[in-house]
């Protein structure tokens, strides 16, 4: 076959039908989100056995998590530059780490203090790997797939919070709570060996920062082994550019001037509530008169329910964007609602607990699916970073406030009522993203808006 001189790296990708290199970015991709979701929700379900240990107030616990999350915030902003900046593979394989290490120190903390301290680092590699997993995956898929293995890959998430839930029923009454943070911590550093080997780089950050490397020379060939290419053939990536120095107004060029502001919206509020609930959910399940191990099983079958839901999203996120989550933003909102009613049962509880956990991991998820298809390779990163991040000021809000609002003895009732009130935003943030999706990006209008920022007073 004739070599080709040059080649559109986007147009192959466009191409290329789903195979083994879609099915190893994804799968890794997978595992990261997995143990992201075993390492975040340690701490949830050890809550209540932790507030024991420590003979703890509750707002401390809050305080536990607003650290967390602050470093969440941290992380999301400082990994999206590395990944713009060095790569998603790098990106994700310190983030693991440094998630990983703080984890399993974390089963040996002696007290509260510390236990803050190092679950804030832990947060800088939560939020770290979550703009780079996004990115990795968004970029070596098809445009008609995008959104449906963003979604599979976050199928992970609730896959590590449902198991470490397991974990803490099974485990905590016999062995302490220091077990949910050895199991994630273990688990962590065998996944690290095996992103190093394993894992590949994005395709288009390639073609857009090292054009001539060997690595994208093995990738494409992994890609698309029916193109012959040979020494002196060009990689480019057509209708995109490289940025100049990151800017945050690159955000809001074009296109993105009214998706920027929706998405920071959307998942500020989405954040507000559904970080709120999981964090909080296995106490405030203990306070409705639950069991310890019922309260940490709820949280399981809820993120168990999580999977069905993402998976049913997936192709619906690819046709309608956003709009495909409303359904069931409007049910967790109902669901929270409900259970505020007086004289409920602890079964009612826990069915309403769980149709809330599931439907928001469904509409969480959502955003984070199809988030990086409103922006460039050469931004995405960053972009995805910052949206996350205004998720992550709110997941520092909700559950700090939350603290000490429960130390406060605010009736239960009240609580779900607040907790309940952002969803009502998400609604109409992603029925707008919806639209702006089926308008532009899906109807495959290229964003032609400029990646270098102009010097003031220039044109």
């Amino acid at each position: 076959m004739h070599q080709r001189a040059e080649i559109d790296v986007g147009e192959t990708l466009e191409a290329t039908k789903l195979g083994r290199f879609h099915l190893i970015t994804v799968g890794l991709c997978a595992l990261v989100v997995v143990v992201d979701g075993l390492d975040f929700g340690a701490g949830n379900v050890a809550a209540p056995a932790i507030l024991k240990a420590f003979s703890a107030q509750r707002s401390e616990m809050g305080l536990v998590f607003g650290w967390m999350y602050f470093g969440i915030l941290l992380g999301s902003l400082l990994f999206g530059y590395i990944g713009d900046r060095f790569g998603r593979r790098p990106g994700l394989i310190i983030g693991v780490l440094t998630y990983t290490l703080p984890a399993l120190a974390a089963a040996y903390a002696g007290s509260m203090q510390e236990l803050m301290v190092l679950r804030f680092i832990t947060g800088l590699g939560i939020g770290g790997v979550i703009p780079n997993t996004i990115a990795l995956a968004t970029e070596n898929a098809p445009k008609r797939y995008r959104a449906s293995l963003v979604i599979i890959v976050f199928v992970g998430y609730a896959a590590g919070s449902a198991t470490i839930a397991q974990v803490a029923a099974r485990f905590i009454p016999t062995q302490g709570w220091p077990v949910v943070f050895l199991v994630a911590g273990v688990v962590g550093i065998v996944l690290s060996l095996v992103l190093a080997a394993c894992l590949p780089e994005s395709i288009r950050w390639l073609a857009l920062n090292k054009p001539q490397s060997a690595a994208l020379r093995v990738q494409m060939r992994r890609l698309a082994p029916q193109i012959e290419t040979g020494p002196e053939t060009r990689f480019v990536l057509r209708q995109e550019s490289r940025a100049g120095s990151f800017s945050p107004r690159l955000l809001f060029a074009g296109n993105r001037s009214v998706a920027t502001p929706l998405l920071w919206l959307a998942y500020f509020a989405e954040a507000l509530t559904f970080m709120t609930l999981l964090s909080w959910l296995p106490l405030l399940m203990v306070q409705a008169g639950l069991s310890q191990s019922d309260a940490a099983l709820t949280l399981s079958y809820g993120s168990m329910g999580g999977i069905a839901v993402m998976v049913s999203l997936a192709r619906p996120l690819d046709k309608w964007g956003p709009m495909a989550t409303v359904a069931g933003a409007i049910t967790v909102i109902a669901a929270l609602v409900a259970m505020g009613t007086q004289g409920l049962t602890a079964a009612t509880m826990m069915a309403l607990a769980v149709a809330a956990t599931m439907c928001g991991t469904g509409t969480h998820n959502s955003l984070n699916g199809t988030v990086g298809i409103f922006y460039p390779t050469a931004i995405r990163g960053n972009g995805v970073g910052y949206a996350t991040g205004m998720g992550r000021i709110a997941s520092i809000i909700g559950p700090t406030l939350t603290g000490f609002l429960l130390s406060a003895k605010l009736p239960l009732h009240d609580m779900l009522y607040l907790m309940a009130a952002p969803y009502v935003v998400v609604v109409f943030a992603c029925i707008a993203l919806g639209l702006l999706y089926k308008r532009r990006f899906a109807a495959g209008v290229v964003d032609t808006a400029p990646l270098v920022v102009a010097p003031e007073g220039g044109a």
